[in-house]
């Protein structure tokens, strides 16, 4: 059972809890948010069809919860296991931290998103997905995709980088972030 350190709204540590009960009591607890991008593209997953929470959605290249034990820079892991990438140290660059809340029926998701931005080199020949998680990583235009967080186009073209195909995305399409986290990303993102 995985075990998240806790913390009050203003980022000090309470306690630990089991992650369902951090999802269920909307309790705040630490996230690794890692973008991928090159000089003109930024790269997003596809989350995977059988993923337990928001299942075929677009989201952040990787992600994960940081576990009890952990350290934020522990969050690397999650580059490592869900795209197969080895992490260059000198190439990530953390961005802060973003407050998110996404609130459904049953599930509050209240993270402290550790940002980072990572200046990818990558070839689609280096990805490994992890299946169970990751069922693809598409590339969207930076100034593009920086209008779609800002709400200033309701669609944009996104280029699956493995097999070519396009599909045209809007906001609904991805995890349901709060439209200030979306906002404060495309800020860092420009």
């Amino acid at each position: 059972m995985e075990r998240l350190k806790v913390f009050d709204e203003s980022y000090t540590y309470v306690k630990e809890a089991s992650r369902d009960e951090v999802h269920r009591q909307g309790l705040w607890h630490e996230t690794f948010h890692c973008w991928l991008i090159d000089d003109e593209f930024v790269y997003i997953q596809k989350r995977s069809a059988t993923k337990k929470d928001f299942p075929s959605l677009f989201d952040i290249t990787a992600a994960g919860h940081i576990l009890a034990t952990e350290t934020v820079m522990d969050g690397i892991r999650e580059v490592e296991e869900e795209l197969g990438l080895v992490v260059d140290l000198t190439k990530i660059h953390s961005k802060g931290i973003v407050q998110d809340i996404i609130r459904l029926p049953g599930f509050i998701d209240r993270e402290f998103a550790n940002v980072f931005i990572y200046q990818s080199t990558y070839k689609p020949s280096q990805f490994l997905l992890q299946q169970e998680e990751v069922a693809s990583v598409h590339a969207v235009e930076k100034s593009v995709l920086v209008a779609l967080f800002f709400t200033e186009l309701e669609t944009v073209l996104c280029t699956n980088i493995f097999d070519g195909m396009t599909s045209e995305i809007g906001l609904s399409d991805f995890v349901p972030h709060e439209r200030a986290y979306f906002e404060q990303i495309a800020l860092l993102l420009k």
